[in-house]
């Protein structure tokens, strides 16, 4: 397990609150490959919403890159954070591997999109990714990952490693979902034809009924076309996973909007037109149909 991601090493560390009735960056430190450019307010649906487009000078992953971010949103904030454009993660030699550590702590009351574009593997690439999720039980978040293989002139090649670790906490707690996966120098017939392969994690406030999101999604994802893909809700009513496999990126993107748009439908109205909500507990009143805690929180990826 690669340590967390820090003040003290992240290359882009954002912090964010809510001011004169919209969201800002209260702290904004980055260094190289990381551009921050300014924010805007587009989103019709949420106009106190900042949108933030993340760029890299190098556009992409190399042999022994180390990428580390960390996004904190106050109370009340809401973000929504994309990237320019998919990483290529290009090849590494024997010995090494890129890596990227990511982590998003969201607050109370915070609502957080973080959209990036997918990583696109070439031959002999090697990737760790860690991703860890904090998000308060009153608060929401949709965080997506998603890559594919892409070899040039029809190289039989593929990338060598891709091994990713997600943790999901609400509010602080242990983690409710741990999410670990490994392919070390894969054959082709793993993959069954797919070529992309993407994972979103939903995570609304407690007063939303996972079931029927879960039956949305599977909806949106039958109607989506060279998709396939399933929805899960996650230990403890935490949230849901989505999983999906397609040929190629253009039905993930597609799935990745309809998974979006079932998403917005969960959200509370604007916190500020709210009245403040005491929290007692970090976890919410478990329903009758909520699963006891399993003794292990990992589960296992259909990658």
């Amino acid at each position: 397990m690669t340590p967390a991601a820090t003040k003290s090493n992240a290359l882009l560390d954002l912090s964010f609150v809510r001011r004169g009735g919209r969201t800002v960056i209260d702290r904004r430190l980055f260094a190289w490959p990381f551009v921050l450019t300014r924010g805007f307010y587009l989103d019709a649906d949420r106009p106190d919403r900042l949108s933030l487009i993340v760029q890299t000078g190098s556009g992409a992953l190399h042999g022994e890159d180390r990428l580390v971010q960390r996004l904190d949103l106050g109370a009340d904030t809401a973000v929504s954070l994309t990237n320019q454009g998919a990483t290529s993660v290009h090849r590494a030699d024997t010995a090494a591997r890129a890596s990227e550590i990511v982590s998003l702590q969201v607050a109370r009351g915070a609502s957080l999109e973080y959209l990036p574009e997918p990583r696109i593997l070439f031959p002999d690439a090697a990737l760790s990714q860690q991703l860890d999720i904090d998000c308060a039980w009153d608060a929401s978040a949709l965080v997506v990952d998603a890559f594919t293989m892409h070899a040039p002139d029809g190289a039989p090649q593929i990338f060598r490693e891709l091994e990713s670790v997600v943790r999901v906490c609400r509010s602080g707690g242990d983690p409710v979902l741990i999410d670990r996966a490994r392919l070390l120098r894969p054959a082709h017939k793993v993959f069954r034809g797919a070529r992309a392969f993407a994972s979103a994690y939903l995570m609304p406030t407690p007063e939303v009924d996972l079931g029927a999101v879960q039956q949305q999604l599977t909806a949106a994802l039958s109607d989506t076309p060279d998709v396939y893909g399933a929805a899960s809700v996650m230990p403890e009513q935490a949230g849901l996973v989505v999983r999906i496999a397609a040929p190629d990126l253009r039905p993930v993107r597609a799935a990745f909007a309809r998974i979006k748009q079932v998403y917005r439908l969960t959200l509370p109205p604007d916190r500020a037109a709210r009245p403040a909500m005491v929290i007692t507990s970090v976890a919410p009143a478990a329903p009758e149909t909520a699963r006891a805690r399993p003794s292990s929180a990992a589960t296992a990826s259909p990658w």
